[in-house]
C-alpha cells in the first residue's frame, strides 16, 4: 500500500492506494500531477525511515510506500 500525506495550513491530509487497484492509483497520480502544479514538493520516505532520509522525488512512483508533500518556503 502507497500513502501521500499532504502537510499545509489544514493539517495533515492522507490518501492511500493498493498498487493493484489501478482506479486508486490513477487517482493518487492525478492529485501528484495537480500538487505537482501547484509547486509543492514531494519526498519519498521509506518504512522505518526518518525523515532525514527523505528523498526528493519529481516524478510519482506507485510503489513507493510513502510521499510527503510540503509547501516551498519563501525566504525574506
Amino acid at each position: 500500500m502507497g500513502t501521500m500525506r499532504i502537510l499545509d495550513s489544514t493539517g495533515d491530509t492522507v490518501v492511500d492506494w493498493e498498487i493493484d487497484d489501478q482506479a486508486a492509483v490513477r487517482e493518487a497520480e492525478e492529485l501528484f500531477a495537480r500538487l505537482s502544479a501547484e509547486r509543492r514538493i514531494p519526498f519519498a520516505r521509506t518504512s522505518g525511515g526518518t525523515a532525514e532520509d527523505a528523498q526528493r522525488i519529481k516524478a510519482f512512483d506507485p510503489g513507493l510506500e510513502e510521499i510527503v508533500w510540503v509547501r516551498p518556503i519563501a525566504g525574506g
